[in-house]
């Protein structure tokens, strides 16, 4: 188990393309940020709130899914996420636990969206 806490360099907007510093985490947590990558969700550490930090999710494009995944702050494991599939979404999907976050990300389908689109809706999107 890493006990230990570096803190996270700071991320600057639009950058969250480069790769997100996972020293503070477990590697079962480290995969779950992985899979997020893979869905095109862009991890970016988002600011300490009390014992926990929180890993920002942002695909690209108003349709994009995005969201967060909540880690202990000690202990570098995966408390809890939230997922809004686009700004057309009705609800916000939530999972507690690592396995259940591992579901809910897997659920998640990679964005067609791009940076400037005006489509009407999600499914009015061409890559």
């Amino acid at each position: 188990m890493n006990t230990t806490l570096t803190p996270a360099p700071d991320q600057v907007p639009g950058a969250a393309e480069t790769t997100i510093d996972l020293t503070p985490v477990t590697a079962y947590t480290a995969g779950i940020v992985r899979l997020a990558e893979a869905k095109g969700l862009r991890p970016a550490w988002g600011q300490p709130h009390g014992r926990t930090r929180r890993i920002i999710l942002n695909a690209v494009g108003p349709h994009g899914a995005f969201g967060s995944i909540v880690i202990g702050r000690t202990s570098g494991k995966v408390l809890r996420a939230e997922v809004i599939h686009g700004n057309d979404a009705k609800v916000p999907r939530r999972a507690t636990g690592t396995n259940a976050v591992r579901a809910l990300l897997m659920e998640v389908t990679p964005s067609a969206c791009s940076q400037g689109c005006n489509a009407e809706s999600s499914t009015a999107c061409r890559p």
